[in-house]
């Protein structure tokens, strides 16, 4: 995935550069993705340093055993000391009900920091998503989305994305589904 000339497949702000991740970024993605998921409150601020400690892990085995069927993608302020401000990871993945059946391109943890917002950033990072996602040959993307996160969901259906089932008022997350046409 490092191979890829990432200026050539996406726009952003003339601040901001995408390219991706490497062990280096780990302690800015880990605050990112802690801030995104799990923003501070009374009742969760002693469960911080589990969350963090694991939260790392993951990312780190993910990126130490990738295989070409994983990538996480960075947004840098370059403005900013070229600090993290966005993250998408992007992986092949079977159901776990249904292991003989082909892999598909899963996006997850996809974060914006609340200070850049608004910007495009989410929008282009899912855009190379697409582009990574064609160049393993797969004419899919999947991702899901909490239902209660409505910005999230306008953004996704925006740039094509569909519910891939019906929602239940007690679920709290969405699979959708966007085509990938080459």
């Amino acid at each position: 995935m490092s191979i890829l000339n990432w200026d050539r497949v996406h726009t952003l702000p003339q601040d901001y550069r995408l390219r991706p991740a490497s062990p280096g970024d780990l302690p800015q993605l880990v605050e990112l993705l802690l801030a995104s998921f799990y923003p501070k409150d009374p009742f969760n601020h002693w469960l911080y340093p589990l969350m963090r400690l694991g939260i790392r892990e993951d990312i780190n085995r993910r990126l130490k055993t990738s295989t070409g069927q994983y990538g996480c993608l960075v947004v840098v302020d370059k403005s900013a000391g070229a600090a993290i401000v966005g993250t998408v990871e992007i992986s092949l993945r079977s159901q776990f009900w249904q292991p003989l059946q082909p892999r598909r391109p899963y996006i997850a943890n996809v974060a914006v920091d609340f200070r850049h917002r608004r910007r495009g950033l989410a929008q282009q990072m899912l855009l190379a998503c697409e582009y990574v996602g064609r160049a393993w040959g797969c004419q899919q993307l999947y991702l899901h989305v909490a239902t209660d996160n409505p910005p999230a969901i306008a953004l996704y259906r925006k740039i094509g994305y569909s519910a891939c089932n019906q929602i239940h008022p007690w679920q709290r997350r969405q699979m959708m589904v966007k085509e990938l046409f080459f």
